[in-house]
């Protein structure tokens, strides 16, 4: 009888040919041999079909599935439709990995039996520049407070080992179309089915941070606030007790700077949101930090010198 893996890495692929090699040589390295690579073609038109194919043929631990575009979302839910590991995670196929990250994350998973295991990563930048980051949680016998992870760890799924059952257990899964924030919204449902989390303070990740480019991070649109604001609205929804309201308002200011950095923005979207989401008798209630001072500013100023300021000050602000 095949063994069950104890691992389903899902790796969506769109046309990042120029990084999967590095990204597949990563995971070829992990020493784990019962792990799953599950990659998902979302119907890339440049030499990415033939990569994901070739490491199949070299490698038995890689899965292939080609598809017609649908976006990041479909991708994951299609590798995480057919996972069969204990645990799954994402690993983006621009970006690569330290060997031993799944060892690690899966020992501090099964040896504390948590839902969820996740670690730090480095920022890599095109000019060979490598920050490491990690937020360590506030812990409470031994296991992370799940406040503190919903409002600091959500998105960032290439570093979160989570159990399969739990997804079954909270009937969560990714929504069709929500490509931006995906990775927020998933944990946001996640965390509703209370799972026990630890961490590991070590950075095993490596992530692609880009300045221009083609990420949605880099190229907002109107269409990506959309998908920004279903998040928030699911957030709001579903977690109404009050000691969540200062984290929504939150997320309200993080919504509002994106729209600052949309390059169709429609202004009449984010006079609304502003008048309905951050009212001034909000500053009141809620400890002003700089971003909040930021956005009163934009209250204040024309969309047009708003966004000229943010132009300047994003790069200091979003690392």
């Amino acid at each position: 009888m095949k063994q069950q893996p104890a691992i389903s890495v899902l790796v969506p692929v769109y046309n990042t040919a120029g990084y999967i090699r590095k990204c597949f040589d990563s995971l070829s390295n992990s020493p784990l041999l019962n792990i799953e690579f599950i990659v998902v073609d979302d119907g890339s038109y440049d030499e990415s079909p033939d990569i994901c194919d070739e490491y199949v043929k070299k490698d038995p631990r890689f899965k292939v599935i080609h598809q017609a575009n649908g976006g990041l979302a479909i991708a994951r839910q299609n590798g995480l439709d057919i996972a069969s590991g204990e645990y799954v995670i994402v690993c983006d196929s621009d970006d690569w990995i330290e060997s031993d990250i799944y060892t690690k994350l899966y020992n501090a998973a099964t040896e504390n039996d948590a839902d969820i295991a996740v670690c730090g990563y480095f920022l890599e930048y095109d000019n060979g520049r490598s920050i490491p980051y990690q937020y360590i949680f506030k812990e409470s016998d031994g296991a992370v407070d799940n406040y503190d992870f919903l409002a600091h760890g959500a998105g960032s799924s290439w570093i979160k080992l989570i159990r399969k059952s739990l997804f079954e257990r909270t009937n969560a899964s990714y929504e069709p179309g929500i490509n931006m924030s995906e990775d927020s919204l998933i944990i946001y449902k996640l965390l509703k089915g209370n799972p026990k989390i630890v961490q590991i303070r070590e950075n095993l990740y490596h992530y692609r941070r880009q300045f221009g480019g083609e990420s949605y991070t880099n190229n907002i649109k109107m269409t990506h606030i959309y998908q920004l604001s279903y998040t928030y609205e699911w957030l709001k929804n579903n977690y109404t007790e009050p000691r969540y309201a200062s984290l929504i308002f939150q997320r309200a200011i993080d919504l509002a700077f994106a729209c600052l950095r949309t390059k169709d923005l429609k202004y009449e979207y984010l006079r609304d949101f502003l008048r309905n989401e951050l009212l001034w008798k909000s500053f009141a209630s809620n400890r002003i930090t700089a971003k909040r001072l930021f956005i009163a500013i934009v209250k204040a100023l024309p969309i047009s010198l708003s966004k000229l300021l943010l132009a300047k000050l994003y790069r200091f602000i979003y690392k």
